[in-house]
């Protein structure tokens, strides 16, 4: 019987394209878009993020939501108006044969397409191409077989109105196959893909808090004469005390309902809560096997997906590396020699390989101490606290009932979030590189986060718990006469005092909720 795989993905085009014939009764979908859906799909303008370029590339680790996304956009392009036949899928990941001999099945499927399916409809209007899981087929150790640059520098060339968006696990798997086929840098964006914020999650909750009244926007923080950039400028913070005051304003009626929540989120995280039919208000709602399933999409993107990037002999570590930041949650720096002599490999192991790994899946964080050219030390933030939840608890039921297990989760929630409240904030003013956030010590305590706008500091002190707030206070002010700063920030807890939301402290320090910092970033 002669071997026949050649034309697996072609027979089953019309399975993986059920738009075609049903249109959007085709889909089952989250009852709410992704965040990134908003900026990618634009729904309140004509064009959206896929069309900028000829190829986009959405990258982020399994389980993230990455096809969710495209589902998405392919729903909601439907349902405006465009013709089903403008949208290809190709889930290079849903059958192994789809693998064999991909570059002449990735033709194929697309000759198949342009006549059978696009040739129905005229072609005056953009087309969509979009590859699931391109990783799965780079082919790096066959020479025979193209990897997936080479056919989809063939599908852009000289069609106009054609977009070409794929998914990957990494952004280096992209750019790697793209400079390898000599594609300009202007005709490819990529996109990470991250777990849902709080914000998010309590959007999907209370979908009521996104209307004109309540919704709480930190466009406004990043750029413009209130926002944070402008503060630091100028060394005034009134300004920016009193952007801080409006926003806090329009949720002030339902405080309590957004504080009720940050627990939840917390033991939820951002990718487990999204994935629930239907947000769950309470994380007692989810089950063992819910975090089980966390655990395993995890293991899979490190077994199966960190060797397409990088060269490391030993998977099982990079898991255990993100057990013990699970089981110490950010709490202390760890030595470098400590790690060194646990997993017994080199320093250059660990900092040059092993993080960096973790880092391209949004997995895990390594930050060092600021201002610190020789760190002997590194702390390990995971990117996703219901991760941190299902690999040292198994269950959110110690996180709801234990006030310091939560205060722990909180300070991984802050660093996740301040991650993304620095990247937003330089992106806008131009800067696109990933963002470093980096702890301090001093001698009158530690200043939890710092990032930096412009090459200026900005301190971040966490109070999430009353007891801390003395110490992070103390922190901060030696931070900033240290550095000569104008501004810092102290997150404070629900149990923490103050006699306003919105707080100034003096000496350019300001104090504001850590419900509504979550919020704003």
């Amino acid at each position: 019987m002669p071997i026949d795989a050649g034309d697996a993905l072609v027979r089953a085009l019309h399975d993986h394209n059920p738009w075609w014939e049903h249109g959007t009764e085709a889909f089952s979908l989250p009852a709410r878009q992704k965040s990134d859906f908003y900026h990618l799909a634009r729904p309140d303008e004509s064009d959206s993020q896929f069309e900028d370029q000829p190829l986009l590339g959405l990258v982020g680790r399994r389980g993230v939501g990455k096809t969710t996304l495209l589902h998405q956009f392919i729903h909601h392009r439907i349902e405006t108006g465009d013709d089903p036949e403008r949208f290809l899928y190709l889930p290079f990941d849903a059958d192994p044969l789809y693998q064999l001999q991909s570059d002449e099945q990735l033709r194929r499927a697309v000759r198949y397409y342009e006549s059978r399916v696009l040739g129905r409809i005229e072609a005056d209007h953009p087309h969509f191409i979009l590859i699931d899981d391109v990783h799965q087929i780079e082919h790096p150790n066959k020479p025979t077989i193209d990897g997936w640059g080479v056919p989809v520098a063939e599908l852009l060339e000289d069609v106009p109105g054609r977009h070409v968006v794929l998914t990957a696990s990494a952004g280096i798997q992209v750019e790697r196959e793209l400079e390898s086929v000599a594609m300009p840098a202007e005709d490819y964006d990529i996109q990470p893909i991250l777990p849902e914020k709080f914000r998010d999650y309590l959007f999907t909750l209370y979908p009521d808090l996104e209307e004109e009244d309540t919704r709480v926007s930190p466009t406004s923080l990043r750029t413009g004469e209130n926002s944070l950039p402008a503060a630091l400028q100028s060394g005034e913070i009134e300004s920016l005390i009193a952007e801080l005051r409006q926003k806090y304003e329009k949720v002030a009626d339902v405080e309590r309902r957004i504080q009720s929540q940050v627990v939840d989120y917390l033991a939820m995280g951002g990718t487990i809560s999204y994935d629930l039919d239907g947000a769950a208000e309470s994380a007692a709602d989810l089950t063992v096997d819910d975090y089980a399933q966390l655990r395993e999409d995890v293991r899979d993107a490190l077994y199966q997906e960190v060797p397409g990037f990088e060269s490391i002999q030993t998977i099982a570590d990079l898991e255990r590396l993100c057990a013990l930041a699970a089981r110490n949650r950010g709490a202390e720096p760890f030595r470098y020699q400590d790690l060194v002599e646990l997993f017994d490999v080199d320093r250059r192991t660990i900092a040059d390989s092993y993080l960096p790994a973790l880092a391209e899946l949004y997995l895990l964080t390594g930050v060092t101490e600021y201002d610190n050219s020789r760190p002997r030390s590194v702390r390990l933030y995971l990117r996703d606290t219901g991760l941190v939840t299902a690999l040292a608890d198994g269950d959110a039921s110690t996180v709801r009932n234990d006030f310091d297990r939560e205060a722990d989760l909180a300070r991984v929630a802050a660093f996740d979030h301040t991650m993304r409240f620095a990247y937003g904030i330089n992106a806008i003013q131009g800067n696109d590189e990933t963002p470093t956030v980096q702890y301090w010590r001093g001698r009158e305590g530690e200043v939890d986060f710092v990032f930096e706008v412009d090459g200026t500091p900005v301190p971040i002190g966490l109070a999430y718990q009353s007891r801390e707030r003395e110490e992070s206070l103390e922190a901060v002010r030696e931070f900033k006469e240290a550095y000569d700063v104008p501004l810092g920030f102290i997150l404070a807890g629900d149990t923490v005092r103050g006699r306003q939301p919105i707080e100034d402290l003096g000496e350019g320090i300001i104090q504001l909720p850590y419900w509504l910092y979550l919020l704003l970033c």
